[in-house]
């Protein structure tokens, strides 16, 4: 459950290929010793957001500041300023990862949206958010690599989508 805009948000559960997708970028911050200092990856932390007054989201990944403990600003949601880059796997129907959540995202001023399309099979990479929206975008298609925003992590498109 997430709250976006004030509305409450509820998506499908995840299946075993969006667990599988999140445990391979998982490995890949470990493998780059990303996980050995500032940042550090974890799954579903929960982010507060500016759009409504008790808004929040719960990213799939997300790469924070190691200090992130000391912004822990209410009902276990984080200030923004932690998350370096937030990391979604679409689910079946999409539902917000590509429609809402970029723009409360970049509102939120978080530095990176990663967002791996399974249904478009393709890799989305918003980043430089400014005025509630991302100025760059990159699409990464099958055959192509990318690295994640603000680490040493690269990642292939084809293995994502294996």
């Amino acid at each position: 459950m997430e709250v976006l805009g004030g509305e409450v948000s509820v998506e499908p559960l995840p299946d075993g290929h969006h667990a599988r997708i999140l445990t391979d970028v998982m490995a890949a911050c470990f493998r780059a010793g990303t996980a050995d200092r500032d940042p550090w990856p974890v799954q579903r932390l929960a982010i507060r957001l500016p759009t409504g007054p008790d808004d929040f989201a719960m990213p799939d990944l997300s790469i924070v500041d190691a200090a992130r403990d000391d912004h822990m600003v209410a009902y276990n949601c984080y200030d923004p300023k932690v998350f370096r880059l937030v990391l979604e796997v679409t689910s079946a129907a999409l539902c917000s990862d590509l429609t809402r959540k970029p723009a409360a995202y970049a509102l939120a001023g978080v530095p990176a949206y990663v967002v791996v399309d399974r249904i478009g099979r393709r890799v989305l990479v918003p980043t430089e958010p400014r005025d509630g929206e991302y100025r760059e975008r990159v699409v990464c298609r099958p055959g192509q690599s990318f690295v994640l925003p603000g680490t040493a992590v690269v990642l292939e498109v084809d293995d994502l989508f294996a």
